[in-house]
């Protein structure tokens, strides 16, 4: 239960946030308001129009409250090894991700890529690539 709470933090913070205090406590943080950390943090850091913090926070509020939902479901079967978690994490990342490359100018694009961001979602599609020989292997 610690470990996927460890899990969530990291992946919800994206290494954007403050020191994480909340990591050695026993309940999930708040999930709205690292949402607005987040939406706050990406539109400073890559001067969002209007219309993109619209985009970005309607992205953040679904993968969000899934990426939570989904751990939860998890957590309900009695999962506690951390690379499901970390697979159920990896996707939800990676589908913000393709969400923000359609609509982030190549200026912004290219500064996520260089930035914290782009760094964890290069790490992210490593992880991905290296699982799904394993997954096309069950079939």
């Amino acid at each position: 239960m610690k470990r996927m709470i460890l899990i969530l933090m990291a992946v919800v913070l994206s290494l954007a946030a403050a020191p994480c205090a909340h990591a050695q406590e026993q309940q999930e943080p708040d999930i709205d308001q690292v949402i607005q950390n987040q939406l706050d943090n990406l539109t400073k850091m890559f001067k969002l129009d209007e219309v993109q913090v619209f985009f970005v926070d309607s992205i953040l509020q679904y993968n969000f409250h899934a990426l939570s939902d989904e751990f939860a479901a998890t957590r309900k079967t009695g999962a506690s090894n951390g690379e499901t978690y970390q697979a159920i994490s990896d996707k939800w990342m990676a589908a913000t991700d393709e969400a923000f490359e359609r609509f982030f100018t190549p200026e912004q694009w290219a500064k996520y890529m260089k930035s914290s961001y782009g760094k964890e979602k290069k790490k992210r599609d490593k992880r991905i690539s290296d699982r799904k020989p394993a997954s096309s292997e069950n079939q």
